[in-house]
């Protein structure tokens, strides 16, 4: 057999010609012929495309298909009867947290105070709080509404237990704010060839300043 002279000198090509098997021309030629049967089966209604005629469901039908919907529809199963306390949530931490926070921000608005700022912010935050707590309590229990517990009454001890734990959330806030002074410029932190003592000195550093904010709390 002759080979086209475009490929005799194309490396890599392979010369070679194969001729198909005996049992792949049979097989070739019964999918061939298969073919054919199938394309003439016009008349064979398992093949030929039909248009459905429109279907009408009587009163009865309807009836009988709501009713096995209703069988396979999953049931909603009742939610739990059981009522939120304000021992549940958060809610007395986030007040005092939330007010102590909006204090700090209308005493530190102008953008020009260092750490002893915001250490006394903080503090005079957590005074005037506990001093409207102690003032709402001459009576007797706060009145109070959430969202979660909605309308009740607290106590005095449980009002200040709230206090408590808001102002731990802001020593945190604290320890924070001092990280991001020390990290400011990276130049001055991270990129010294002792990380090890600057993190060591900064844990001690931020340790120093919670401690002190937690003693002026105890001889408030």
């Amino acid at each position: 057999m002759k080979v086209d002279r475009r490929l005799r000198n194309v490396k890599g090509v392979d010369m070679k010609i194969f001729q198909t098997p005996s049992y792949d021309r049979f097989c070739l030629f019964e999918m061939e012929r298969k073919s054919k049967d199938f394309r003439g089966m016009d008349d064979n209604v398992a093949y030929k495309n039909k248009q459905i005629d429109n279907v009408e469901i009587s009163n009865e039908g309807r009836r009988a298909l709501r009713e096995k919907l209703r069988e396979v529809k999953p049931k909603v199963e009742e939610p739990i009867g059981y009522e939120l306390t304000i021992q549940d949530t958060n809610e007395v931490e986030w007040e005092h947290y939330t007010s102590m926070r909006e204090y700090s921000g209308l005493t530190l608005k102008d953008g020009k105070y260092n750490l002893e700022d915001v250490m006394k912010s903080m503090m005079d935050a957590y005074e005037t709080r506990y001093n409207y707590i102690v003032k709402e309590h001459e009576n007797g229990e706060r009145r109070i509404s959430y969202d979660l517990t909605g309308e009740n009454s607290l106590t005095l001890d449980g009002d200040l237990a709230g206090l408590d734990r808001a102002y731990n959330k802001r020593l945190a806030n604290l320890a924070g704010y001092i990280v991001c002074q020390q990290t400011n410029d990276g130049s001055k932190f991270f990129q010294t060839t002792n990380m090890k003592k600057n993190t060591a000195e900064q844990k001690e550093y931020i340790d120093t300043a919670v401690s002190m904010m937690e003693k002026a709390q105890k001889n408030f």
